[in-house]
């Protein structure tokens, strides 16, 4: 099993106004997600299942890869929330896939690199819009290898030389 790991795009600062489940991505987070899709898709990243926080930031840079890929599963998981996503979440999600399924999980710091650390041993920062994938057999800890972590820059790179 592939398990992929994107935090979100460039996101409105917060306001008093605001709370933090309301932040979207800015106009510049929805074009830099745009280019860094386009470097996804010249790699060839296919998933069999998105799964997104609901938070608008989230959801939207899950929509824009979905879109991007022409993939048709975009499922929203209430668990991958700002608060706390972890292993058992995790665990819940993908045991509803088989062995050799690739999914991607779209959500937020700090959980995203903490199930990289658990998962694989390796101690990352996920900036926003990195993408991380773990090969694993079963999410446990410790069981899986992390296979790459690409910055926003590197996916732009990509996507800019399509």
């Amino acid at each position: 099993m592939k398990i992929h790991f994107l935090r979100h795009g460039i996101a409105e600062e917060p306001t008093f106004s605001m709370t933090d489940a309301e932040r979207r991505l800015t106009k510049e987070g929805v074009l830099k997600m745009e280019r860094e899709a386009r470097g996804m898709a010249r790699l060839g990243l296919k998933w069999d299942c998105i799964y997104s926080s609901p938070y608008p930031r989230a959801l939207e840079t899950a929509q824009i890869v979905q879109k991007t890929l022409g993939l048709p599963i975009l499922e929203v998981a209430e668990g991958l929330a700002c608060g706390y996503f972890g292993l058992g979440a995790l665990q819940e999600l993908t045991k509803r896939h088989a062995s050799r399924a690739e999914l991607l999980f779209v959500g937020h710091e700090p959980h995203l690199s903490l199930l990289v650390e658990q998962l694989s041993g390796a101690n990352i920062e996920m900036k926003k819009g990195s993408l991380a994938c773990v090969e694993t057999n079963t999410p446990e800890p410790d069981a899986g290898i992390l296979r790459f972590l690409l910055t926003p820059s590197q996916l732009v790179c990509l996507g800019e030389n399509t």
